[in-house]
């Protein structure tokens, strides 16, 4: 039942994450990376406060378990949502819904080398098909005279990186506190963190407020906000302890199609012959990093 329920959280998860690139775009529109981010976590801080109101939680914890919190933080929500954001504004979702497809990729290389999982050749050589795949994109986009969307495109890679350590690092946090206290903890400092840094660089309560009458904006932060930072946060903690990490990465494979979908579909993002191509390789990687392991008879004794 409990594994039955961490699928189901995987594969919201990746359907939230899958949107949420569309709903930045929109919101990008509108305002500034800065105050975008500061009311997207006020809006995940308020749902966590409804939460605590409804089922308070036991929030103590020991020195060691406050440093591990604090690690986790710097990478996700802080690393991860700059860099998505930052990526974002200068390139298109269809492409960082592409580039999204190399994730497994990432989270299995780094399950191997923290949490010693195996990795067979296949696993290896699918690692490098989806970089392949990632690197004839952005070829493509250069020579075929299309804006070259480089470091638009290395900065969604940096979220990428830090989404599979995050996972990886929750994979072993989540054996000695619970995936609820760590969701707590990481959405109040990337509340304290954001906001002070809008309003250290010049933010304004009236521009804070005046912002979010525009429906089409407060829409996209109320989204990015509950669902894709509170809500998420939550399904993929809960997912990653209680299934392996490689397992649940391969879920990212939603998220891509999800991903291009939502750009094409909804905000009229070009779509050339290359995107299916480097897609297809990208995606073919993954299906190897993820395919069915054989036992290992190499070690046996």
């Amino acid at each position: 039942m409990r594994k039955n329920s961490a699928l189901v959280s995987a594969v919201a998860f990746s359907i939230i994450i899958g949107f949420s690139f569309m709903f930045i775009k929109i919101a990008l529109t509108y305002e500034g990376q800065l105050l975008i981010l500061a009311q997207r976590f006020t809006f995940a801080f308020l749902g966590l406060l409804l939460f605590l109101a409804i089922r308070p939680i036991n929030l103590r914890l020991n020195r060691k378990e406050v440093m591990l919190v604090l690690v986790i933080s710097l990478i996700y929500p802080i690393l991860f949502f700059s860099s998505q954001i930052l990526g974002l504004n200068q390139t298109t979702v269809t492409e960082a819904g592409i580039i999204q497809a190399i994730a497994p990729a990432i989270t299995v290389l780094l399950a191997r080398l923290f949490l010693k999982e195996q990795i067979q050749r296949i696993q290896g050589i699918g690692i490098s098909l989806s970089i392949v795949g990632v690197v004839f994109l952005q070829l493509m986009n250069n020579s075929g005279g299309y804006e070259f969307h480089l470091i638009g495109n290395l900065l969604i890679i940096l979220s990428i990186f830090a989404t599979a350590i995050w996972q990886v690092m929750s994979r072993s946090a989540t054996k000695t506190v619970a995936p609820i206290q760590i969701t707590i903890y990481i959405m109040f400092i990337g509340f304290l963190f954001f906001n002070a840094m809008y309003f250290i660089n010049g933010g304004s309560v009236n521009e804070y407020v005046d912002s979010v009458k525009e429906i089409p904006y407060l829409l996209s932060i109320l989204f990015l906000g509950v669902l894709s930072t509170l809500g998420t946060s939550l399904l993929s903690i809960y997912a990653v302890s209680k299934l392996p990490v490689i397992q649940v990465s391969v879920f990212n494979n939603v998220t891509t199609l999800i991903t291009i979908l939502s750009g094409v579909l909804f905000l009229s993002e070009s779509f050339h012959y290359y995107h299916v191509i480097g897609a297809v390789v990208i995606i073919l990687g993954v299906i190897l990093v993820n395919a069915k392991q054989k036992p290992d008879c190499s070690n046996a004794t």
